[in-house]
């Protein structure tokens, strides 16, 4: 066990401050919470930057005594005749035997080496410390690698972006690596001219999606901040000047026994984890995801946060009628304590929208439980 530098609570994980190099606990990790006397402001992209201090000194001069011109003169000659010995001293003894100075060794900026497994469980805990002091539940560590494989590739392909080189977004790829559950993203990138060390650009990363997003309308610390996200997925890309960041945070409140879309078909069945929360609709929606270059992906829209494309309808239980969109009543819509059995026909949004990715979001009073897409052939 350690001790927090700045108020001595025991801590089993301390966090070291990179400036100060002192030990502190959650609360009192970030410079500015125990006073480093080290630390610069902060800017965007987990950069510092130095502010520019100009320092006045004042100096006082002493007052000179004054001398008679015969004694100030003798005064000067005495000075000189000193000055030229010592000089003379200094050369013969230099001459007859020379300094050797002592090699003074460059300093070893390499990053730390750390295991991949160790910077995503740290990346977990930064996560949970900002969720702890607002009063929400720890999210524990998803099975999904979606977003592995989104950090693995924009580090790869040299982009950063919500959409990928397919022009896939975050809730397709979480479907394709196995989620059934509803999912939202937060990315993050630094690039740097020197090496970085990964532990301490997950924390800049961390702090600049909680504290410096108005750029992005808070969005990121809104996502961290979401008290009915359960689970998280963690993707970490790096090398020696370049790290990606990708967590995709999971709302997984369903035992599911069937999740199948088949010849048009939807067959859905499974066990509510909350029991109190009621199933309203099943949301429609449609996207034309096509392949898109590294060039494109660097610059808007595809810079910019993402949303479902199209809203094809609902699939409601019978005697309701949707909004805005296509009516799809289900033929089966039955629940029993936390048991429900949901089942509708899709071919009205597919005769009007064709091939495409249709994804499929069952909904509650307020959050959906599931983000399912299907890639609909024709």
């Amino acid at each position: 066990m350690a001790r927090c530098d700045e108020c001595g609570t025991e801590v089993t994980i301390p966090f070291r401050c990179n400036l100060c190099k002192g030990q502190f606990c959650s609360e009192h990790r970030l410079p500015e919470n125990h006073a480093c006397l080290f630390a610069p402001p902060r800017t965007p992209l987990g950069h510092w930057k130095a502010k520019k201090k100009t320092k006045k000194w004042k100096t006082s001069i002493p007052t000179r005594k004054s001398y008679s011109s015969r004694s100030s003169s003798g005064k000067k000659v005495a000075l000189l005749i000193a000055a030229i010995l010592s000089i003379a001293i200094l050369l013969f003894i230099f001459l007859h035997n020379p300094i050797s100075l002592p090699e003074i060794p460059l300093p070893n900026f390499s990053p730390k080496s750390y295991t991949h497994e160790e910077l995503v469980n740290y990346a977990l805990i930064l996560i949970n410390n900002d969720r702890q002091p607002n009063g929400l539940e720890n999210v524990t560590l998803s099975n999904i690698n979606s977003a592995q494989v989104h950090a693995d590739n924009m580090l790869k392909d040299g982009f950063f972006s919500h959409w990928d080189l397919n022009g896939y977004k975050p809730y397709m790829r979480y479907t394709l690596a196995g989620g059934q559950g509803s999912v939202s993203e937060n990315c993050a990138a630094i690039y740097s001219s020197v090496s970085i060390d990964p532990k301490e650009a997950l924390e800049d990363m961390q702090w600049n999606m909680m504290y410096d997003d108005a750029d992005s309308d808070w969005g990121h610390r809104d996502n961290i901040l979401n008290s009915f996200h359960n689970k998280v997925s963690i993707g970490i890309s790096y090398n020696d000047t370049a790290i990606c960041l990708v967590q995709d945070f999971e709302d997984d409140y369903v035992s599911w026994d069937t999740l199948t879309v088949s010849n048009n078909e939807v067959i859905m069945e499974g066990a509510m984890i909350k029991q109190e929360s009621t199933i309203q609709q099943v949301a429609i929606y449609y996207d034309n995801p096509i392949p898109l270059t590294v060039e494109q992906l660097m610059n808007p829209p595809f810079q910019d946060g993402y949303a479902m494309d199209t809203f094809v309808g609902m699939a409601l239980p019978s005697g309701w009628e949707a909004v805005g969109g296509i009516t799809i009543p289900a033929q089966v819509w039955t629940r029993t304590g936390q048991n429900f059995e949901i089942r509708f026909n899709l071919s009205a949004a597919l005769t009007s929208y064709d091939k495409g990715v249709y994804t499929l979001c069952v909904k509650t009073e307020d959050n959906f439980l599931t983000t399912y897409s299907f890639w609909y052939e024709g």
